[in-house]
């Protein structure tokens, strides 16, 4: 099982087991956040980690932008693990 848990002010961490797996940083704007960073440990992708943290982040803010190389997303979303 995959455990979401708040990581100082700005950033999530997801465990399992009491490992922590990966971590998702973000800038909040009021009910807007920017998301920084998104990394999963290579052991533990395409697991569904980081559809977790995403799902978490959508539900704690109205608005997620994220700008990748030039490109910005809204409301980004993660492919289904293979």
């Amino acid at each position: 099982m995959i455990a979401v848990v708040p990581w100082g002010e700005h950033a999530l961490s997801a465990c399992i087991d009491g490992q922590q797996v990966a971590m998702l940083d973000f800038s909040p704007c009021g009910d807007e956040a920017t998301l920084n960073m998104l990394f999963v440990k290579p052991p533990f992708r395409h697991r569904g980690v980081a559809r977790v943290l995403m799902r978490e982040i959508q539900r704690r803010y109205a608005q997620v932008r994220w700008v990748n190389r030039g490109r910005e997303w809204t409301r980004p979303t993660v492919r289904a693990a293979r």
